[in-house]
Formats: C-alpha cells, sequence, structure tokens
C-alpha cells in the first residue's frame, strides 16, 4: 500500500502533478486505486489507513453490512420507500399522507442520514404534534408513517433493527374531536325524498321567470334519482365514498344479486363483493338500463360533492351537527348500514363480514351506534335475575309488613287460631311467603290458641296475659296481633 499524487500531461504537454492524494493497495492478486481527495498527505495517510482496514475486514467477512446505507442521505431512503409504495399500487391519499408526514419530521428534526433516527428523537416531535393542538387520531397518522418507514428500513436490511419500535399510538377514544352518527329511520326517509325533488325544486326556484323547460325537467328528475339512489345503496351495502364513486356497470351481478369490488377499487386493495337486497338490485337495474359495461353506476354529475351533501341535509330537515357535537356526513351512510345490522340483531361475525373489517372492534365500537339499540328489550329477553320464591316475598313484605284489621270483603281470608277468617292480600303456604294458591287457606307460621298457652307456661309469664287478650277480643273478625306474626313484617 503506498499513497501518491498521480502525473499527468496538460494541453500543452508539460508534465503535472494531481493535488490530492491517491491510494494504490493490492487484495486478492488484484491491483486498486482510490482516489483519497485530500489535498494534505497527512490526512491522506489516515484515511488510507481508514480504507485499508475496512478492506481487510470486508476480506475477513467481519464488515458492518449497513455502512454503505448509513451513508446515504435519509432523503435517498425515503424516496425508495414511496417507489415502493406505489410499486404496490396504494391508492393516492395514502401515498401523500405518507410522503407529508415524513417531510414534516425531516424537516421538524433535522435528520440528514440513518443515525439521526432514534425513538427518543421521533416521541419528541410527535408530542409537539399533541402540544400544538392536533387531535390524538392526527398524531397516529404521524405515528403510522414512522412506524411503517422504520419496518421497511429493517426489512430492507438498512438498518439492524426498526428505530422507531418504542413509540406507541394515543388513544383515539379520549380525544376524539369528529365523531359520526347513523341516521335514525325518520332520517332517512326524509334525506332520500329530499335528494330526489331538490335539483328540479332548486331549478324551479332559481328560474322563475323563464320556467323549466320539459328536457332539463327531465334531466334533472334523473338526476334526483340518482343521487338518492346513491344514497340508498350506500345504505344498503355500506360501500365507502371512494368505492360507490369508482364502481362501474359490469361490477353489478344482479343474477347472482351482489356487488363485485376489484381490488384497484376495494380499500384492501383485493376483489371483495358485496351482497345486494332485491328491491335494490331492481332499482339498479332500472337505473342503469342499456349502459356499457365500462360506463360508471354514478357519473360525476350524480355523485354529490360534501357542499352538495350538505344542501340535501339541509333540505331534509338534518342537522349537519347535532348538539352533542356529532356529524352526519356521507360516511354516516355506510354507520347506519353496520348499525342497522345490529338493530337487526345479525351476528357480530356476519356484521363484520358485510363490513368487510379487519378488526371485529372497528365494527363494534366505531360502526355501531349504541344509541339505535334497543337494549331494554335486550335485557328483558334475559332469564329472570330474582329466583320465584324472592320475588314473591319482597312483593308481600312491601305489601303487607304486619298482619292487621281490615273491613274489606274482597280480601281473600286466611284462618286464624279461632277459626275467624284474616283479611290478608294472599295465601301463606308453608314457608310463610304469600301462596297464589287459594285453596291453601291456612298458616303454619301463626301460632293457635294453644301452642301460645303451652309456650307461656314454660317459664313464661306473660302467657296468661295474652290468653287474657285473646278472649278480650270481642270482634272475630278482628284477627290478634300475636307476637310471633311479627315475623311476616321482616
Amino acid at each position: 500500500m503506498h499513497i501518491y499524487r498521480p502525473k499527468y500531461r496538460d494541453r500543452d504537454g508539460t508534465l503535472k502533478t494531481a493535488r490530492v492524494w491517491w491510494l494504490e493497495y493490492e487484495r486478492e492478486g488484484r491491483r486498486h486505486r482510490v482516489s483519497l481527495g485530500i489535498k494534505d498527505r497527512r490526512a491522506a495517510e489516515i484515511k488510507a489507513g481508514e480504507l485499508m482496514r475496512k478492506a481487510e475486514l470486508r476480506a475477513a467477512g467481519a464488515v458492518d453490512p449497513f455502512e454503505d446505507q448509513r451513508a446515504l442521505p435519509l432523503a435517498e431512503h425515503v424516496a425508495d420507500l414511496l417507489t415502493s409504495l406505489e410499486a404496490k399500487g396504494v391508492t393516492e391519499h395514502h401515498y401523500n399522507d405518507r410522503r407529508d408526514c415524513l417531510r414534516a419530521f425531516r424537516k421538524a428534526t433535522g435528520a440528514a442520514s440513518l443515525t439521526d433516527l432514534d425513538g427518543a428523537r421521533a416521541s419528541g416531535w410527535l408530542t409537539g404534534l399533541r402540544e400544538r393542538g392536533l387531535s390524538a387520531r392526527s398524531v397516529n397518522r404521524h405515528y403510522a408513517a414512522l412506524r411503517q418507514f422504520g419496518r421497511w428500513l429493517a426489512r430492507e436490511r438498512r438498518v439492524p433493527f426498526d428505530p422507531f419500535v418504542s413509540l406507541a399510538p394515543l388513544n383515539e377514544a379520549t380525544d376524539r374531536r369528529r365523531v359520526r352518527r347513523s341516521f335514525t329511520p325518520d332520517e332517512l326517509p326524509r334525506l332520500l325524498g329530499a335528494s330526489r325533488v331538490r335539483p328540479l325544486t332548486d331549478a324551479k326556484r332559481l328560474r322563475v321567470r323563464s320556467g323549466v323547460s320539459p328536457k332539463l325537467e327531465k334531466k334533472l328528475r334523473r338526476l334526483g334519482w340518482g343521487r338518492a339512489l346513491l344514497y340508498a345503496t350506500v345504505v344498503g351495502t355500506g360501500l365507502r365514498r371512494g368505492e360507490a364513486r369508482q364502481l362501474k356497470r359490469r361490477d353489478l351481478d344482479f343474477e347472482g344479486e351482489r356487488v363485485n369490488l376489484p381490488a384497484a377499487v376495494a380499500k384492501a386493495r383485493r376483489d371483495e363483493w358485496v351482497p345486494l337486497r332485491s328491491d335494490l338490485a331492481r332499482a339498479l337495474k332500472d337505473w342503469m338500463g342499456d349502459a356499457p359495461g365500462a360506463a360508471l353506476i354514478f357519473p360525476g354529475d350524480v355523485f354529490p360533492t360534501m357542499r352538495t351533501f350538505r344542501k340535501d341535509l339541509e333540505a331534509a330537515g338534518i342537522a349537519y351537527q347535532d348538539e352533542e357535537g356529532r356529524f352526519a356526513d356521507f360516511h354516516s351512510l355506510r354507520k347506519t348500514f353496520i348499525t342497522g345490522l345490529a338493530v337487526a340483531k345479525v351476528h357480530p361475525k356476519e356484521a363484520q363480514a358485510l363490513a368487510r373489517h379487519s378488526s371485529i372492534d372497528l365494527t363494534m365500537q366505531v360502526y355501531t351506534d349504541v344509541r339505535l339499540l334497543n337494549l331494554k328489550d335486550a335485557v328483558e329477553r334475559l332469564p329472570p335475575a330474582v329466583p320465584a320464591a324472592e320475588r314473591a316475598a319482597d312483593t308481600s313484605s312491601q305489601a303487607h309488613p304486619r298482619v292487621q284489621a281490615t273491613e274489606d270483603p274482597h280480601s281473600v281470608g286466611v284462618s286464624g287460631p279461632d277459626g275467624g277468617s284474616s283479611d290478608l292480600g294472599g295465601n301463606l303456604g308453608d314457608s310463610g311467603v304469600i301462596s297464589t294458591d287459594k285453596s291453601a287457606l291456612t298458616c303454619s307460621t301463626l301460632p293457635t290458641r294453644n301452642q301460645d298457652l303451652r309456650r307461656g307456661s314454660k317459664g313464661d309469664s306473660s302467657g296468661k296475659t295474652r290468653e287474657r287478650r285473646w278472649y278480650a277480643q270481642q270482634d272475630s273478625n278482628l284477627q290478634p296481633l300475636a307476637p310471633e306474626a311479627n315475623a311476616l313484617s321482616n
């Protein structure tokens, strides 16, 4: 190995010496020449020694496999990631989102190479976004971009491990700033009706003098019918806005009554299908008529913008945002479809399949509006929580806390110690609980006269007193207030 400054001849033929130093060495019988790009000799010697050390490590198989990747600018790695996403066929929205999030990260943190990527720096950046007022969902969007970038770097063997593996998402349930709601059974017919007639109604209102020609009226009626059919299709199938916009005539299978979603249209980027109700299939068939297979089901003039959708809501008398801050936008139609499945008592697994969700939690927690479910009916279908005997005892103790005298001629009598009747609102069984069997007119918990006297004779001096009180009763319809009878009030 030696370093040198090569000599060369200029255009005039004069022999000159180069300003930078070069390194020349032999490895495995081959001669290598490398420009050090340094003018200072001492610095050139140090760099040459480093290059020779790396060459020896590489020959021994102990070289760092990630060294070359760390030497590249971070912008090149991001560009390679975006190229791979584009090759996978992701949506334009997803591509732009990842590009913007990673660009914002590089600009805010000043990261220029792979050595600048670490979890602490990324966590601080995400915390700063939260402190600036971004919602948890927006912060998680940036978090997802970083995690995808880190996993891609590790998978492509550009870094030894994912630098963002320590990051964790925020809990979006605690900071939901845009909560959608489902349309109620009363609101949905109003929305369909208003959207169907509004194009023609608005045209007549704006053209008071000139009026609406028959040709234009026919066009506006078809426009309104198509828009109402679009809303009904989304409510009946749960299609997303982007999916419904790209559907074509060939995607409709009227014989099988289903909508086929090609991978290029479906959000999951795989072939999917959704069943159609019979009435909806007939309406779509009438709407398309003899249209070619490549024709859009809902062309641009039929498909509403968000401004048009809000005008339809206003015409139907539906608030875009209710008192609780929940929104009724176009995606609420999909939520109405999934909530309707829950109201119809469809099995959660079937609802997940129809919604085409990867997680049952997304179907049940986000897309099911609990306010529209009949929770009271669900509770009433459960088995009784209180045993029958305890329910009867509780009823009797509340209705008849004590055995009292009464003159109600409609009361059911209970035989007393002297054969008289007791006006108790029911019959007592062996357990002391009021029995519904009106043939059982005896009460084992009430003492007879002889039992009372026997109790008093065993060291109870009050026995004779109770006997005198017993015979002091003048009216046989009045029942004694025996001490043992107080057990009914417990």
